[in-house]
Parts: C-alpha cells; structure tokens; sequence
C-alpha cells in the first residue's frame, strides 16, 4: 500500500488510536473507526489523496465540522479534515455573493456579510458549528430559508475536484467547454439521463413536486430540468451529494437581505 507520507508530513496524519477514537463519531447514532485522519491543506494535497485513494483502493470521506445527522461524516477508510486551513473568504459584489471554502463556519459567513445587511440563505440548526463544505454537500436548509434560499438555489458558482483529479470551476466560461473535452463519458451519460428524464412526463412532473418541498436526501435530481449544459447539471448535483461525486474546494453563494434591527 502506498504511504500517505510520501505527500503529507507526517504531523499532519493522525493514526493514533487515540485520533482515531476521536473522529469515529458525528452528530448521528454511527460509529466508524477510521483508519487515519489526515489533514490535507490544499488542492495539489487533496489530488494526491484521491490519487493515492485510487490505487490502494482505501475510501476517503471528507470532514468539516462532523454535526451530519445521518453519518455522513464517519467512515473506516480515511477521513480527510478540511477546516483548518480551508477557511478563506471573499466579498463580492458589494455583499450580494461572497466566495468561500469549505471550512468556513456559517455563521462566521453571515457575521462577515452583516455590514452588507445581508446573509447566506441556508440556516440550519446547526449553523453555529456548521461549516459550507457541510452546509452545500447536504443542501442544507432550515426553518426560515425553505426552499426558495437553501444551498441549491443560491448556488452561484463551485469549484470542485473529481476523484481523477481534474479540477474544474464554473466562474470561468471556457470551463464548461473544457468539462465536455476532458469528461466525455460523464458528460455525456449527464445529457443522456436528462434527455431520458425529459421524455418521461411523468417522471418529469414528479421531480418537479419533490423539488417544490423541502428535499435534503440524495443528489439533486432537478438539476436535470433545470440545467442543460453538462457542467451546470453536475455542479448542481454537487449540492446534497454528501461529498460523494467530487471535492468542492469553493463555493460562491448568492446572499440574501438581512435587515439591521
């Protein structure tokens, strides 16, 4: 088996009984012990991690702040913590989007855009402890923001990382050629599936109603009616897929008003 110190020093990977026990645990009933937790700090390291994924065949899960009720967060492979150093952010058009990795926590966002009287549209529960890797893989929403301002639907543009390695992100044009070159079969089996959906009116209509309530279980399947390019249906089904289709290093969210009492 390759040695995960070939690309990560060594205090960055935590096989420690001790560590171990620590991370086997989320906000759900499940208890995984996993074999390391491993704290890559940037891209390159997360593309090594896959690469080294791929060939001892060692599942990796990714991990933000672990308050996943459904365990999500917990594996017996390899759990990567993306916190630490994934915490950088950026405001963009006077408040009304901000970028942001996934380790930033959610309510430091909206703390961030309250001079801007605005906020991010999720708000879970948990939104105190929870961070935006969490938040977007589960679409997270809560009692106030419904539908209509859950990760989904703010959604502005992603940058992700595919198990082979590619990076790819939807704030740049040419990407959405550079997605169809450098994926065809997914992209391909994506146009496909959404041409199937298309020509079923029934199953159509039916994703439609589902969509229209408040859905946080399993890849976005409106994604399909929604979009037609490649990269924009995929990029949405990133939204809810648990961190099961890609990395996503960044998101850039659409805010919402936030009225200052």
């Amino acid at each position: 088996m390759p040695d995960l110190s070939e690309f990560l020093p060594r205090e960055r990977i935590g096989d420690r009984w001790i560590e171990r026990l620590a991370y086997s645990r989320d906000a759900s009933v499940y208890r995984l012990v996993p074999e390391a937790v491993i704290r890559p700090k940037n891209e390159m390291e997360v593309r090594k991690l896959l690469e080294y994924s791929r060939r001892s065949e060692v599942p990796v899960t990714f991990r933000t702040a672990g308050t996943s009720l459904s365990g999500q967060s917990v594996t017996n492979g390899l759990i990567a913590e993306v916190v630490q150093d994934w915490q950088r952010f950026k405001i963009l058009d006077n408040g009304h989007a901000i970028k942001l990795q996934p380790g930033v926590n959610g309510s430091v966002a909206n703390n961030l855009l309250q001079p801007f009287s605005r906020k991010i549209g999720p708000d879970p529960a948990s939104i105190n402890a929870a961070r935006i890797g969490g938040i977007v893989s589960n679409n997270s929403s809560g009692m106030i923001c419904g539908t209509q301002y859950n990760s989904y639907h703010t959604l502005q543009n992603i940058r992700f990382i595919l198990v082979n390695g590619q990076h790819y992100d939807t704030s740049f044009e040419k990407e959405y050629d550079r997605f169809c070159l450098g994926e065809p079969a997914l992209s391909n089996g994506l146009l496909n599936i959404r041409n199937t959906i298309l020509k079923n009116i029934n199953l159509s209509k039916r994703i439609r109603e589902k969509y229209r309530i408040k859905n946080t279980m399993g890849y976005s399947m409106n994604a399909f009616l929604d979009f037609e390019k490649p990269l924009d249906i995929f990029s949405h089904l990133l939204v809810g897929a648990e961190g099961t289709l890609a990395f996503i290093s960044s998101v850039v969210l659409e805010t919402i008003p936030d009225p200052q009492e």
